[in-house]
């Protein structure tokens, strides 16, 4: 499902969004905390509004763990030299969204153990802090409420650690042991395939136990959680490998193929290779932020799987008002494809150079016999002065 989203702030540089899907189970965990969790542990000893100050607290902090978690998987991708598009939260937790992915098995083992370990941490600080309660304010009206505050704290980023150890894709555990298997066999794709195959047992694991507890415990609202849980777990599993797979795919053809493209005297010989292009369901936000704001080019190919979709012209995103970008996809504004967008990779210099110069993008997409997507064509590419 794609839900609708916002930009809730930006950390280090990088954009943090939020679906709306998430606001509800903030509120959710409030009244929760303020209702049940916090009178339960304290006896109701206090106020009413007293716990829903401390339930607020116990969310901002709870949340804020979990954005700490996808910012160290966020920085320490950065310092593996790969490029953030977002942290996104939704309602079940969070994701950073990555540009690409990692070359190295190291790489992604240290990516993928970032964010437990920044849990982990996050934990014991909150551990330090309920030692400090207890220690230095026993007679303190409000310790009762701190203290089951921090301790709820440091469970949660425990589980939350614990739990994304589990080692089956899309989890972090599940990306440690794809990096561990990748580097013991050298093969991306059968690491990959395996630790996707642990993520779908987990994801069964889970449903199955949200079934039994159902029907044995009668604790029906977690047995629905834990079901959609495993649901949620097994398809972003099964889609992490088809994309790894498509890219994989897409890298062996570029290798195979590269020499054949060069051919002296041709648009293979010259073109830019691999073009940069843009998805059709991207957000116009989205491509403003990342993908503009790292290549200025006048133009962008739309492609999708490989096949042209169509022409991103600058020209035409520019009369799109602003507070439209974050509605907007790439496919509403593009132009569709035309003959005088793209080329064949085997076409002659001289009638590329006539074609540059009929076209409206200023550039053209280059194709090969079968009509995926494999270049881009500028100007400079066949040392032309712009117009």
């Amino acid at each position: 499902m794609r839900f609708r989203t916002l930009q809730l702030m930006r950390l280090f540089g990088i954009p943090v969004i939020v679906d709306y899907s998430w606001l509800p189970v903030v509120g959710l965990h409030v009244w929760l905390a303020s209702a049940f969790y916090l009178p339960q542990q304290t006896a109701g000893a206090l106020p009413v509004w007293e716990y829903y100050v401390f339930g607020v607290l116990m969310t901002v902090l709870l949340f804020g763990s979990i954005l700490a978690h996808e910012l160290a998987h966020a920085l320490m991708a950065r310092l593996e030299g790969i490029k953030i598009y977002d942290i996104q939260l939704h309602i079940f937790g969070g994701w950073t969204r990555l540009a690409g992915e990692p070359d190295r098995p190291m790489a992604e083992l240290r990516i993928a153990v970032a964010g437990p370990a920044m849990s982990f941490l996050i934990g014991v600080l909150f551990i330090l802090c309920l030692l400090v309660v207890q220690a230095i304010a026993p007679e303190y009206p409000l310790r009762l409420p701190l203290r089951e505050t921090f301790r709820y704290l440091f469970l949660g980023n425990f589980v939350l650690a614990m739990f994304n150890l589990l080692p089956g894709l899309p989890l972090d555990g599940g990306r440690a042991l794809r990096a561990w298997l990748w580097h013991r066999s050298g093969d991306v794709m059968e690491a990959t395939l395996l630790a996707k195959r642990m993520g779908v047992g987990i994801a069964y694991m889970i449903s199955s136990f949200g079934i039994f507890s159902a029907f044995w415990w009668g604790e029906y609202l977690t047995a629905v959680w834990m079901v959609i849980v495993g649901f949620f777990l097994k398809n972003v599993a099964e889609s992490d490998y088809r994309r790894r797979q498509r890219v994989h795919t897409a890298e062996i053809a570029q290798q195979r193929n590269e020499a054949r493209w060069r051919i002296e005297g041709t648009v293979g010989s010259v073109m830019t290779a691999p073009a940069v292009s843009v998805s059709p369901d991207a957000r116009i936000s989205e491509f403003i932020d990342h993908t503009l704001a790292e290549h200025r080019h006048a133009s962008f190919p739309v492609a999708r799987d490989g096949r042209l979709h169509g022409m991103l012209l600058l020209e035409r995103l520019r009369e799109v008002p602003r507070e439209q970008w974050e509605r907007l996809a790439v496919r509403d504004v593009m132009e569709p494809v035309r003959e005088d967008y793209f080329i064949t990779v085997r076409a002659s210099l001289d009638y590329a150079a006539r074609k540059l110069e009929s076209s409206p993008a200023g550039h053209l997409a280059v194709i090969d016999a079968d009509g995926f997507l494999i270049g881009y064509l500028g100007p400079g590419d066949l040392k032309i002065p712009a117009a």
